[in-house]
């Protein structure tokens, strides 16, 4: 009996995931990835959500597993014969705390967040000169939380080899846009529309063109991220902590001198994805504040990408209402490295199983998509 067809719109973080676990059981799959202002390929992230104080339980749900998911995945790929160390390290994080009572709440949660969270591993509290063993750079009056699970990882790294790994399985990747028609065919440049068993739009932030011609709103809204990166003349970096100070910076080192540093969350900027140099440079001071020899090192790299959030700045997931064979999964927002891929991982799950970890009571998807009369 022939499997599916599968089409994937959207190759970033979601839909290569998708792709890569579905053709590798044999499906056949293909992935349409225009590749314009991916949020993915621009970024590079701390995957360490477990001691954050937001307090929505499904999405704590999504990160916390999409942070153990990660070590399934990497298992994975380097199963296949790829090299994953670029990509996702375990290198520990540094919660900067900027009082005693925050640090001894995240010692007394670790013990219970490690029953559904064993990769959190060791969490202990750390004085601002043990910080500075650890990460040279830093400099701070605060002690810190240091947990030993947390990593960081490579977008763009990560999205390469998930695509390589979709087409050495047999896997059709196309990079042109592609659009829905009104029978939910899918059609690209001047060829004729092809059906698919199974549509999934993993466009982010692009989710609502997609769904416009269909007569459908969106309640996403696109946002606008830059970081950089400096290049020192440190030779352990890859040894280093990832940092997560207060405020919305993070200091991500990677291996062989580069220190990453994002990244900004612009939420008036439409789909703009020009380097705005101001931006880099309010990003450069705050991250002065914590590792003030930034200052001997100029900007070497820079990346911009475009995040999807919905209005109450929760996770768009599921089918898409009035439609039998189209999923949605969109609105990760800034968690998109740490969630996405379990997303794409469980869709993939349900396609071959017909069940996922995903409760439609949790994410109602009807809330942000909804069907117009016209």
């Amino acid at each position: 009996m022939a499997k599916e067809s599968i089409a994937i719109i959207g190759g970033g973080i979601v839909g290569s995931t998708a792709a890569y676990y579905l053709a590798k059981a044999g499906y056949t799959v293909t992935l349409f990835d225009e590749g314009t202002g991916q949020a993915t390929s621009a970024a590079a992230g701390i995957i360490c959500p477990w001691f954050t104080l937001r307090r929505n339980k499904p999405w704590y749900f999504l990160v916390s597993q999409g942070a153990e998911f990660y070590r399934q995945l990497m298992r994975d790929l380097t199963d296949d014969g790829f090299e994953t160390t670029h990509i996702f390290k375990e290198q520990g994080a540094l919660i900067i705390r900027k009082n005693q009572k925050s640090l001894d709440r995240d010692i007394d949660a670790s013990t219970l967040k490690k029953e559904t969270a064993p990769s959190i591993q060791t969490v202990k509290t750390l004085s601002p000169q043990e910080s500075n063993e650890l990460f040279p750079m830093l400099e701070t009056d605060y002690s810190a939380t240091h947990v030993q699970g947390g990593g960081r990882v490579d977008g763009a790294a990560l999205i390469k080899t998930l695509k390589q790994a979709f087409t050495m399985h047999g896997g059709q990747l196309i990079n042109k846009a592609a659009m829905l028609t009104n029978e939910h065919l899918i059609q690209y440049q001047q060829q004729e529309p092809q059906s698919f068993d199974k549509i999934l739009l993993a466009a982010g932030a692009w989710l609502p063109n997609l769904l416009e011609p269909l007569n459908y709103t969106v309640d996403i809204r696109p946002q606008k991220g830059q970081l950089f990166s400096i290049q020192t003349n440190f030779q352990d970096t890859g040894n280093w902590p990832v940092i997560m100070p207060p405020g919305k910076v993070d200091i991500i080192p990677n291996a062989n001198g580069e220190i990453v540093i994002g990244a900004t969350h612009e939420d008036d900027m439409g789909y703009d994805l020009t380097i705005d140099n101001n931006k880099l440079e309010e990003l450069f001071e705050t991250a002065k504040s914590w590792i003030p020899s930034i200052t001997n090192y100029s900007i070497h790299n820079t990346r911009v990408g475009i995040r999807a959030y919905t209005s109450d700045y929760t996770v768009l997931v599921g089918k898409v209402p009035q439609t039998t064979n189209i999923w949605a999964v969109s609105g990760l927002g800034s968690s998109g490295l740490t969630s996405g891929p379990y997303l794409g991982y469980q869709w993939a799950q349900l396609v071959q199983t017909g069940k996922w970890t995903i409760s439609e009571t949790d994410f109602p998807i009807n809330k942000f998509i909804q069907k117009t009369n016209s």
